[in-house]
């Protein structure tokens, strides 16, 4: 969390400055382009330019979208049938009337910690603004450890993209659900 880090940076001996070009490091949102161009060799920050493109779900999204239709389907296939709305709200129709007892999952495409998430079964609870929203089939069979779901944190540093320099910290995250997992509505 952005207050464990403060503390840690502190704890070691740095302090915060208001003063431009004094500082090592930026931890924040991200900066615009002209903020990026501005700093100096030995400035570091929590974001590479454009990396919001990966970290908000519609954004990646997208972009695992053209790598489908560049690359193929094939290698492309890890991920849950998507949809951005409003946009994808026609193509969605569709697949709904398809797949008439599927259960879809309904995400912000900007929050996190399961905030706003929810399942829905029926067209009529489907949003109807022009807020983004991700709609995605649920995936009704998931990966099991102990009959619970859960999911695995893999912690990297980037410090490079040019050449390309990624440090894997040992120790990943499990995050195990609370109660066992039951596939009828009512239970997930």
């Amino acid at each position: 969390t952005p207050q464990g880090v403060k503390k840690h940076i502190q704890r070691v001996g740095f302090v915060n400055t208001l003063k431009v070009g004094e500082w090592l490091g930026y931890w924040g949102k991200h900066l615009t382009p002209t903020g990026f161009r501005a700093f100096k060799a030995h400035q570091k920050t929590n974001h590479f330019p454009g990396s919001f493109c990966i970290g908000r779900k519609d954004y990646l999204w997208i972009r695992l979208r053209n790598m489908q239709l560049k690359f193929g389907r094939t290698d492309f296939a890890f991920f849950p049938t998507t949809y951005v709305l409003p946009g994808d709200m026609s193509e969605l129709k569709v697949n709904w009337d398809e797949a008439a007892k599927q259960k879809w999952i309904l995400k912000p495409p900007a929050a996190a910690r399961g905030i706003g998430i929810r399942l829905i079964n029926k067209w009529e609870q489907v949003p109807r603004s022009q807020r983004r929203v991700i709609v995605q089939k649920y995936l009704d069979k998931p990966y099991l450890i102990n009959e619970s779901k859960f999911d695995l944190r893999v912690y990297v540093y980037v410090t490079s993209y040019d050449p390309l320099r990624i440090y894997v910290y040992d120790d990943g995250l499990v995050r195990f659900a609370t109660v066992k997992y039951k596939a009828a509505s009512k239970h997930i």
